[in-house]
């Protein structure tokens, strides 16, 4: 039989491993709440063609406005108050919205500054309402659209544009648009909502943590009945999971079944909970675990629907655009448990890993979805 590591050696390991689970669920919790499905701050943006060129319209969180416009007092950011600042909305938007053709630079007229209601990831939000005109000289031949609204002030924003019945993702460094040319390919759809799947599961902060969850277990069972039934135990718990959130994905984008976002990622808060408290008081039972997971991934699909309703699904491609932001989705979770795994079974060999790993483990992924959901359900 193999010796065990010199026990000063264990602890010492022991310790290492609390303390890298306690750094990562100490970022967890610093997270707001609401940033759990989504990657910082977004704004939503329509483009109609006019026969002179494009109209826009921009939804904007009153925040990011308040914080553009160099406005501090928490009060001040209110949308009502910002909306009486119209006249410095509308010069901003002017700087910071453009378009351009084959003839040269677009002139740009500002309208209407409004609030109105939109749907959040946790609730009705009121947004700040923005019409930009756009007059275009001859030849117009393709526009392009460019957005230099936030994004140097929040690195991870996103713009969800959309023209006509094509949407499109504007992040940092990538923030134009050609409109006015021939509709997307179905090529182009596919890369566009597989990418949009993926890059949203590797910012779904209360996702990870599910999966990360349901993992922990995984490296007793590799040190206890080998690498084999360890996959094998991997494999299931994640296909439950992965069945469970693509039938509610498609359903909710579909309009099928919609629910509350609110009740959704409180749910979501709530399954990673009950994770983290079987693995502290049941971690052997893995069967009943890999029900719970399915069952758990119907909650998650709706928390990831979300999004295809911020991204509205093209009338022609709305199968691909689903199937392809699915697939995305399950090449992130992949990613992550390949690269989990392999972790988890190499410290499952150590005398430490229970009580380091899985049960302290659990016990703050418990506590930071603890916090979620407290803050979820009653609205911070």
């Amino acid at each position: 039989m193999r010796a065990g590591p010199p026990p000063k050696m264990t602890l010492r390991r022991g310790w290492a491993v609390v303390s890298t689970a306690f750094a990562i669920a100490a970022c967890a919790v610093l997270v707001p709440a609401d940033a759990a499905a989504h990657l910082g701050s977004a704004k939503l943006v329509w483009i109609d063609l006019t026969p002179d060129g494009a109209r826009v319209r921009v939804d904007l969180d009153p925040v990011d406005v308040g914080y553009e416009l160099g406005v501090t007092d928490p009060e001040s950011v209110a949308a009502d108050a910002l909306a009486a600042r119209a006249d410095e909305v509308r010069a901003w938007a002017l700087r910071v919205f453009s378009v351009r053709s084959d003839g040269g630079p677009c002139t740009s007229s500002a309208g209407d500054v409004s609030v109105v209601e939109v749907e959040g990831s946790m609730r009705m939000a009121r947004a700040i309402r923005v019409h930009v005109a756009f007059a275009c000289p001859e030849p117009r031949g393709e526009m392009v659209f460019r957005d230099d609204a936030i994004f140097d002030s929040d690195r991870q924003h996103e713009a969800i544009v959309r023209v006509g019945d094509s949407p499109t993702v504007l992040r940092r460094g990538r923030q134009e648009l050609a409109i006015g040319a021939a509709a997307p390919s179905t090529g182009s759809t596919l890369v566009t909502f597989l990418v949009e799947g993926a890059v949203h599961m590797f910012g779904g902060y209360d996702h990870i943590l599910f999966l990360l969850s349901l993992l922990l277990v995984s490296g007793e069972v590799a040190a206890r009945d080998g690498t084999r039934k360890a996959l094998r135990d991997v494999a299931l718990m994640v296909t439950a999971f992965t069945v469970g959130h693509s039938v509610t994905l498609i359903a909710a984008a579909l309009d099928v079944v919609v629910l509350p976002p609110r009740l959704v990622e409180s749910a979501i808060a709530g399954s990673i909970v009950t994770v983290a408290v079987w693995n502290v008081v049941r971690p052997e039972a893995r069967v009943a675990l890999r029900w719970v997971a399915g069952l758990f991934g119907l909650i998650h699909g709706f928390g990831f629907s979300s999004i295809l309703r911020e991204l509205v699904l093209p009338a022609t491609e709305r199968v691909t655009a689903l199937l392809a932001f699915n697939v995305g989705i399950e090449v992130a979770q992949l990613t992550i448990v390949s690269m989990a795994v392999p972790i988890l079974a190499w410290a499952g060999q150590r005398r430490w890993y229970r009580d380091a790993v899985v049960r302290t483990g659990s016990v703050l992924i418990g506590a930071t979805a603890l916090y979620w959901l407290v803050t979820r359900a009653v609205g911070l």
